[in-house]
């Protein structure tokens, strides 16, 4: 739905160097001893002499050290900042005890909160999400006179200017009907063979006859329909979804469940009509894809019976913004159309059922990828133009609300702003640390269920992975970290799949407002790590000399530190 180890550690002594991951040398106390804003000074305190605590060397512009001991005597060379990553890959709520003799940072403007975080976003209608997030169990009925009919795919009869009546579901559980107009129809040759676009406009949203603040035109109808498909190649919204995850609907489908689904025309309708009838031009639901029109009547009673998205007239039409609401709409169809493939290639071809958070988290990274295409700001909210981690203080798209919440279970799908931001970022650590688009077709293409779908893409374990995504976030404000998962390269990063060449932006966290969130010894030193998540800790900023960081590690979670110089 849219809504606006390469670590080796060997303690065989009880005093021994950890050397972690680094780039660009040492930095020396003289290189930065002009800084005079939050110095600090630290000093061994009486744990530094226990011969139980394991030595850490902190030399290089960033370090990368996990943690599994007790104790540590960490010795900072030159000026840094540094974090911990707390990981629970595990189904359980871990608590951790931390406490060290680093002073606390000062001033808390990094500590900064959303006034309103955790809100539920309005753009996806809750019965849409339901809907499409269940298991479903189809009927095999093969000893059925129509399980065994080969149906040939009837071709579109339709023309422009005919008439049709949608069912509409609304919050409230009411169906509503809605007389429409087809305005558009377009036969393209694909690598699916034709595919056939209509484009429909409920009445009381179009032109003379329109009754609502923003009206659609033919002029929008037709750019839209542009947008979608077209002749050419490489041009459209269908051909770059379809190059990473495949074909949206199939004869298959029919004939697999014949007493349930419908069969093929290789049409896809679009439907504009004002959902939910609020007549709001800048803000609500954008747009959805409902599986339940996939099904035929008898199962769904309330099926149009046609493969179909359903998109808000009067945002669309919105002409404020220099065109922003229809780059939008456009972002919001990529998003929905992984999720029209999804349903198909996933729950009816395989059988196989991907929770929330992955289905949502390939669509999110799909409005990524296809952003520049669009000519489009996209999640990262940096011009299309500019592949740089772009400006400071950047307040929207996504990774305001990640920063905001950035320790929740990445699993339990609520679909709050936090939950988009969060699956919007790790999706795009995979797509810029494992392969691009060719991650994201991977992580579909399989009859695998839950995160196992992802460590079968990635080929590796979600907690790895999960240790890996914070690193990166964490490291965001260097440019291509040497050996390290980045996100960013400092321009764009092209990555290539199926003919198709998707160009991935920047990303540096700390641009954003508010910057990462990070507890601090100020929380108490007893912080509790939600399932599934990363919780980052700050130790302290602009630290030099020697610290004693004591940990009480439970079983299951995984333990980082991570340094990098002030300043960076």
């Amino acid at each position: 739905m849219y809504i606006n180890y390469k670590y080796f550690l060997s303690f065989a002594t009880s005093v021994v160097l950890l050397s972690g991951c680094g780039g660009g040398g040492s930095t020396s106390d003289s290189d930065t001893s002009t800084q005079d804003e939050l110095t600090t000074t630290t000093t061994p305190t009486d744990n530094s002499s226990d011969s139980s605590s394991k030595k850490v060397e902190l030399n290089n512009e960033y370090d990368v050290v996990p943690l599994s001991d007790d104790k540590y005597h960490i010795e900072i060379k030159g000026r840094k900042n540094l974090y911990l990553i707390l990981t629970n890959s595990e189904n359980d709520l871990k608590s951790i005890d931390i406490s060290h003799n680093a002073p606390l940072y000062g001033g808390d403007a990094k500590r900064f909160k959303l006034s309103t975080p955790h809100l539920i976003d309005r753009k996806v209608p809750l019965f849409v999400t339901r809907f499409n997030s269940e298991k479903h169990n189809f009927h095999t009925t093969k000893n059925d006179n129509e399980a065994t009919k080969k149906l040939v795919v009837t071709k579109s009869l339709k023309s422009v200017g005919d008439k049709h009546t949608f069912k509409v579901e609304q919050d409230d559980g009411s169906v509503e009907s809605t007389d429409t107009t087809l305005k558009s129809k377009v036969t393209v040759d694909t690598k699916y063979g034709e595919k056939t676009l209509l484009v429909w406009v409920s009445d009381d949203s179009f032109e003379d006859s329109c009754t609502k603040s923003k009206c659609i035109t033919q002029d929008m109808v037709d750019e839209l329909q542009k947008h979608f498909l077209q002749d050419g190649k490489d041009n459209d919204i269908y051909d770059w979804d379809t190059s990473i995850y495949g074909q949206e609907w199939s004869q298959k489908a029919h004939d697999k469940y014949p007493s349930e689904l419908i069969d093929a025309s290789d049409e896809i309708n679009i439907l504009f009509t004002d959902i939910g009838n609020d007549d709001s031009p800048n803000g609500g639901v954008m747009g959805y894809f409902y599986s339940k029109d996939n099904f035929k009547r008898s199962s769904e009673p309330n099926s149009n019976e046609m493969i179909m998205f359903y998109v808000d007239s009067v945002m669309f039409a919105n002409d404020e913004g220099d065109g922003f609401w229809q780059k939008e709409m456009y972002s919001t169809l990529a998003h929905e159309f992984q999720h029209m493939i999804h349903f198909y290639q996933k729950a009816v071809l395989r059988d196989a059922y991907d929770d929330t958070w992955i289905n949502e988290l390939l669509s999110e990274a799909t409005e990524d990828l296809v952003a520049t295409k669009l000519e489009h700001t996209g999640p990262r909210n940096v011009d299309y133009t500019d592949g740089s981690a772009g400006d400071s203080d950047n307040i929207n798209g996504r990774y305001t609300y990640f920063n905001d919440d950035n320790d929740i279970t990445i699993s339990n799908w609520k679909g709050s702003y936090a939950n988009y931001g969060n699956v919007n970022a790790f999706g795009a650590f995979l797509t810029r640390n494992y392969g691009g688009a060719k991650v994201l077709h991977d992580i579909l293409q399989n009859d695998k269920e839950h995160e196992d779908a992802i460590e079968y893409a990635t080929g590796k374990k979600f907690t790895t992975l999960l240790q890996e995504w914070g690193e990166a976030v964490i490291l965001s404000s260097i440019e291509n970290p040497e050996d390290l998962p980045t996100y960013n390269f400092g321009d764009f990063k092209d990555v290539y799949y199926d003919g198709v060449t998707y160009n991935l932006g920047s990303i540096n966290f700390f641009n954003y407002n508010p910057t990462p969130y990070f507890y601090t010894i100020d929380d108490g030193t007893d912080l509790y790590v939600e399932p599934q998540s990363n919780k980052y800790y700050l130790i302290g900023e602009n630290l030099t000399g020697d610290i004693d960081l004591s940990l009480d590690i439970p079983r299951g979670l995984k333990v980082l530190l991570v340094s990098k110089e002030a300043g960076e």
